[in-house]
């Protein structure tokens, strides 16, 4: 953006700028004008002066004259006014490497003789000189001129660049007697002064020419970046100094332009200014071995905040009209370039202050700080620390290092650039040496430092060492040469070297060692390499190892190709195998030794064999001829391949089963075997041999003798104890089975009869004989039997079988004694050969007839059916008594019988029947008390063989006889809360029976009387019920039971509507005018005490049910129809209805207009204009005539229409009530629109109102 001013001409003075290398140097100047003109700062982006008067282009800094500069164009608010703002500007100051100050050289005098000499504290900058602010100058606003002839016409200007690319010339139209001055403003907006040629007086400075001061001594720039608190403009050198010089910059890219000052920093001459935005900060000085770019200003320039209007007072505004986001990244800003406070070759340390945020505004939150920190123009790190160690670096190399502060999202502008030189350091390690040519006595090696790096200091030196034979490292090289020849050495010798780089700051390390050998003298023939091991296809030869010899030359010749010796190896190695040979075959070999002098004669010649080969297996053998039994004859073929030598002899192995063993050596191909079991397999395997080994067995073949009938068996013996009737045999296996495996085994048995007969045919080596007489002796014989036929009989086995358990007795005979005991007598039975030693008799319950004589005894039914068998008795006698037993019950008794062979089985069962006696005593007796009542209840004991026929109950002093033999029985006419004992015994006619255990039983006390129902309320729905004195202090439960018809069987029946300890009840959902019985009954733990008399209770009339609210229309003859909806009640009552009426405004109470059983009714003779309200009622008129009036519905109300309008005139009051009429007959539709618009119309007003004089004026 363009801005054209104009100002008046005048003498102007210039500061010259330069350019160096390829970056482009941004000239800021100063101008000065006293009078009441306003300061116009200037910027030149040029690198070289220009200045353009009516067609002659001389510089490019225009001049300013002395005069008030006149705004064509302002952008923004950075453009200044007529005598109102002045431009804040900045000398652009350079420095050098070491930080050296450079003096100002004073020019040649001019011929007007330059101007008075205006320091900093002149202007307000306190930054670059220590002393207090002279109290010289007294104007509100001032402006040093660059130098510039006056004079009209087209200029070129030339425009700011903010890349690397020149700025591009831009023509503009001067008009005559002015002259084109540029400026970037702080908003980086591009103006174009126009200076008029009306002179004005220069304001006196107190360092004049006349006044014998020099001017004041120069301080180093301040650091780049935004200043800080009360720091104005710096000052210019004035003419008569040289333009300070800054060596040339390694940065790739021209740094961004610089933020231009507002006018305010050059308002405040006479007072120290304090800002919260600007906090002030003294200057430091780099360190040695750093360079700050001072030149290099800020990345963007920053608006300052607009001083307010208000009486000369010079305030901030920044809490009120600048955004904080923007506040905050200003002071972001206003950071120093970090200084370099350590360097080494490879690392540097860095370390800056953070911003000072001690002026930000309270309601900013601000978070952590962030610095982001570029190395060469490309981000390295993050960190939160002010310090920062950079590390692998390069040595003597150049670095340029910046950073941004960042505060949450908020990052600030880029500090000042850094630029520092690593320091220099030894070399790297060059590279390996190269041996590149040899003698006898010496090596030649040669080096390159193409990729080796010096780091900063020239390499002056290499150094090369040998590895001598003392174990050290000697020297014997040092210059500069890339070549060294060692001579003096010993021949055909290995050495090692290496090297090493010397600059000013020391030696490098070593390269890499590198081994070298010296010639030596032509090997002598070598000795005929020997065998050191021979195989089948394969020769290994060696031979010893000369301090002469390199490598080796092995020459084979192998007489039945015909090509003579051809080479089989060549190399180093002192051994070699030959493989792929033939076997059992001569082989020539010669051996030649080879060094870098030349090849030695060949060795004489060695000649060696491979050795044969195993032959391979013989065919497997087989018989020859029919087997024997006791002998065989094999035979075999010969091996299909002898291995390279003849079969020298056969090897004839056989198993007879504990492994193979020789039975035939020699050379024939057949062989007899004797002394062989007959019907017997053998393996059998052949083996060859020849002078190249034995060969590998042959596939084992079985062979079999001829089979006989098996040997004889050992004779049979006893496995275990014969018994009575069986025993167990047990036999071996024949002492041969004729070579041929046992089938089968016979077993023959001779009985005391001499009856013989086969007992077992089988494989098992055992049996079992059964069916034997016990005492009885008995034979047996054995044989087995093979596929040839059955062996002769064993040796006889005499054995007797032994003794057995008694006979089955007979039932014993039974006699009853007593109802309790039974007499029992038995007979001996048989023994079968051993005395019997014990008796065990078992008694069983069975359920059979009641025997008439008990006397007698007998069977019933299967004696082993059902029965359950227990031991009474166990001994030697053939008698006993059974005690204990129960009257009237039937009992079957069994006997067996044992003796040293065993126990004989069970008689048949004999039953008896005892006679019957009294019944036994109850048992269990349980009671349930009443206040009067015991009811007992007991459990029925045994009859013992006779029915009961009553029970005897003893209740204290008293003795109470059932009549029947039931089981449960009231007794009555007791006391109340009374201890009462009681016994039971059981009668039948046998006699009576044992009492039962005394039981203890406690009657209750009398239930509580029912209480008496009392109606409370009765409505058409419920009943309320109360009953009590209202303290159930007993805390008695009541059981309230209600009459209802029961659904299944239509009787009446009472049903339980309450329980509960409460004296009130309310029972709802009844039918309107019906008639209701109740009783009601009270319990406590003395029981449930009796109902109450039955009471009968009436439910009441239901009002009429309530009316919606009327609806009003107004109909076409003026009246208004009142419409209500129709209710109905039960039964046969009618419904009437009664509307009543209330005027608005006018009546205190509703007024009956209508009474009928019609829905509507028409209002006529109404006020006009006024407005009613109306509700009506339901009136039930019963049968009986009367009448029951229900609740009213809501209120209705409704607004009169007005009278028709007069033609006559009506006064301005009546228009109101028209508009009102007019309202009125508005529909609900129009009036929310109505309503809507009139609420859009008072937002707008509002709007405006507020917008008007709420908003801020942003022109102020």
């Amino acid at each position: 953006m363009l801005t054209t001013m104009v100002a008046g001409p005048g003498p102007t003075y210039y500061v010259d700028g330069s350019q160096h290398g390829h970056s482009i140097e941004v000239m800021q100047q100063q101008q000065l004008v006293s009078g009441g003109g306003g300061g116009v700062p200037a910027q030149q982006p040029s690198p070289q002066p220009q200045q353009t008067t009516n067609g002659t282009s001389s510089s490019s800094s225009s001049p300013a004259a002395n005069g008030t500069p006149t705004s064509v164009g302002v952008d923004g608010g950075g453009g200044g006014g007529c005598g109102q703002q002045q431009q804040h500007h900045q000398h652009h100051h350079h420095q050098q490497h070491h930080n050296h100050m450079q003096q100002y050289t004073p020019p040649p005098p001019m011929p007007q003789g330059p101007p008075p000499y205006c320091p900093p504290e002149y202007y307000g900058g306190d930054a670059y000189f220590p002393s207090p602010a002279p109290e010289y100058c007294h104007h509100t606003s001032h402006m040093c001129a660059v130098h510039g002839v006056p004079g009209p016409g087209p200029a070129s200007v030339r425009m700011v660049s903010a890349n690397s690319s020149p700025p591009i010339p831009l023509p503009v139209q001067v008009p005559p007697g002015h002259v084109l001055q540029q400026i970037v403003d702080e908003t980086g907006t591009l103006r174009h002064v126009i200076l008029s040629p009306q002179p004005v007086p220069v304001p006196i400075c107190p360092y004049g020419p006349n006044t014998g001061q020099g001017p004041p001594p120069f301080y180093p720039p301040p650091p780049p970046g935004p200043p800080p608190q009360s720091y104005g403009p710096p000052f210019q050198a004035p003419p008569q100094y040289a333009p300070i010089m800054s060596p040339p910059l390694t940065q790739t890219s021209p740094p961004p332009p610089f933020t231009q000052k507002s006018e305010r920093h050059l308002r405040q001459c006479d007072k120290p200014r304090t800002s919260k935005y600007y906090p002030r900060q003294p200057h430091q000085n780099a360190k040695s071995g750093s360079s700050s770019l001072q030149s290099t200003p800020p990345l963007s320039p920053k608006k300052e905040p607009l001083p307010k209007k208000n009486g000369g007072e010079d305030e901030v505004q920044g809490e009120d009209g600048e955004d904080p986001q923007n506040t905050l990244q200003h002071l972001l800003s206003q950071v120093k370039p970090p200084k370099v406070v350590e360097v080494t070759p490879y690392t540097a340390v860095l370390q800056w202050v953070a911003p000072d945020l001690g002026g930000h505004q309270e309601e900013l939150a601000v978070t952590e700080l962030r610095y982001e920190v570029f190395l060469n123009d490309s981000p390295y790190t993050t960190i939160h620390t002010t310090q920062l160690s950079i590390t692998d670096l390069k040595p003597a190399t150049d670095y340029r290092v910046f950073f941004h502060c960042l505060c949450g999202s908020v990052r600030g502008d880029t500090s000042g650039v850094t630029s520092f030189h690593t320091e220099p350091t030894v070399p790297d390690a060059p590279q390996l040496p190269k041996m590149v040519n040899k003698t006898k006595t010496s090596l030649q090696f040669r080096w390159t430092t193409n990729n080796m790096k010096d780091n900063g200091s020239r390499v002056t030196a290499f150094i090369l060492e040998i590895f001598s034979s003392n174990g050290e490292w000697t020297e014997v090289y040092r210059g500069k040469n890339k070549q060294h020849t060692i001579s003096k050495l010993q021949p055909n010798t290995r050495y090692r070297v290496r090297l090493a780089a010397v600059n000013d700051l020391g030696k490098s390390d070593y390269s890499p060692e590198t081994l070298a050998y010296t010639s030596g003298v032509v090997p002598s023939q070598p000795p005929p390499p020997t065998l050191e091991h021979a195989s089948v296809t394969t020769l290994s030869l060696g031979w010893p190892k000369r301090p002469t010899d390199d490598t080796y030359i092995l020459q084979m010749e192998d007489s039945l190709n015909g090509y003579g010796f051809r080479n089989v190896h060549n190399g180093k190695e002192t051994r070699f195998v030959c493989q792929d040979l033939r076997r059992n075959t001569y082989y020539k070999f010669r051996l030649c030794a080879h060094n870098d002098e030349g090849s030695s004669p060949f060795s004489e010649v060695a000649t060696y064999p491979t050795l044969p080969d195993r032959p391979k297996p013989p065919s497997p053998p087989t018989v020859k001829g029919r087997p024997k039994s006791s002998r065989l004859v094999v035979m075999w073929g010969c091996p299909p391949d002898s291995g390279g030598a003849p079969v020298s002899s056969y090897r004839l192995e056989l198993d007879r089963g504990s492994g193979f063993e020789c039975v035939y050596s020699g050379e024939k191909l057949e062989a007899e075997c004797t002394d062989l079991a007959p019907g017997k397999s053998y393996r059998v395997r052949v083996q060859c041999k020849s002078s190249g080994g034995k060969s590998d067995w042959s596939e084992v073949s079985t062979v079999t003798t001829e089979a006989v009938c098996p040997g004889v068996c050992p004779s049979p013996r006893l496995l275990g104890k014969p018994k009575a009737s069986q025993l167990q045999l047990k036999w071996g296996d024949p002492d041969h089975d004729g070579g041929a495996p046992v089938l089968e085994f016979l077993i023959d048995m001779t009985a005391p009869n001499n009856d013989r007969r086969q007992v077992y045919r089988g494989r098992d080596h055992e049996c079992t004989v059964a069916s034997l007489l016990p005492g009885r002796p008995y034979i047996f014989l054995v044989r087995s039997v093979n596929r040839i036929g059955p062996g002769p009989w064993s040796e006889p086995l005499e054995v007797v079988s032994g003794a057995g358990p008694p006979d089955t007795p007979h039932p014993p005979h039974l006699a009853c004694r007593s109802p309790h005991s039974v007499h029992l007598i038995w007979e001996e039975p048989i023994n079968n050969g051993a005395g019997i030693e014990q008796y065990n008799i078992q008694i069983a319950e069975v359920s059979c007839p009641h025997a008439e004589s008990s006397e007698s005894s007998s069977t019933c039914g299967d004696p082993e059916s059902d029965l359950t068998f227990t031991s009474a008795y166990t001994g030697s006698a053939t008698t006993t008594e059974v005690r204990n037993l129960s009257p009237a019950t039937t009992y079957a008794f069994r006997v067996c019988c044992s003796n040293s062979a065993g126990v004989s089985a069970w008689s048949s069962p004999a039953t008896v029947t005892t006679p019957a006696a009294p019944p036994a005593p109850v048992t269990y007796i349980s009671s349930t008390p009443a206040a009067t009542t015991i009811t007992l209840l007991w459990g029925e004991p045994a009859s013992h063989g006779d029915p009961i026929t009553h029970y005897v109950i003893e209740v204290g002093d008293r003795t109470v006889t059932t009549p029947g033999p039931e089981t449960e029985f009231t007794l009555t006419d007791l006391l109340p809360e009374t201890l009462y004992k009681v016994r039971i015994q059981a009668m039948n006619s046998v006699g009576p029976g044992g009492f039962s255990a005394i039981h203890k039983v406690t009657t209750r006390p009398l239930p509580p009387a029912p209480p008496t129902l009392e109606l409370v309320k009765a409505s058409y729905n419920s009943l309320k019920l109360k009953w009590g004195d209202g303290r159930n202090l007993d805390m008695l439960t009541y059981s309230l039971e209600m009459e209802f018809t029961n659904p299944h069987n239509g009787n009446r029946e009472f049903y339980q509507v309450y329980s509960g300890t409460n004296q009130n009840y309310k029972v709802a959902r009844l039918e309107e005018n019906t008639k209701y019985h109740l009783r009601i009954c009270a319990n406590n733990e003395a029981g449930t005490g009796p109902f109450s008399p039955i009471t009968s209770l009436s439910t009441t009339k239901a009002p009429p049910p309530l009316i919606k609210a009327p609806r009003v229309t107004e109909t076409p003859e003026g009246s208004h129809l009142v419409e209500w909806c129709s209710v109905r009640c039960p039964g046969e009552d009618t419904i009437n209805y009664r509307l009543q009426m209330l005027q608005a405004g006018k009546d205190q109470d509703y007024s009956v207009v209508y009474n009928g059983s019609e829905t509507s009714y028409a209002l006529t003779h109404l006020d006009p204009h006024s407005g009613y309200y109306v509700r009506v009622c339901g009136v039930r008129v019963c049968t009986n005539g009367e009448t029951m009036t229900g609740a009213y519905s809501s209120p209705t109300l409704f607004n009169t229409p007005k009278p028709a309008p007069v033609t006559t005139t009506k006064p301005a009051v009546n228009t109101s009530q028209d508009v009102g009429f007019q309202w009125q007959r508005l529909s609900d539709q129009q009036k929310a629109a109505v309503i809507l618009a009139m609420f859009s119309l008072f937002c707008a007003f509002a709007a405006i109102g507020l917008h008007h004089f709420v908003a801020p004026d942003h022109g102020r």
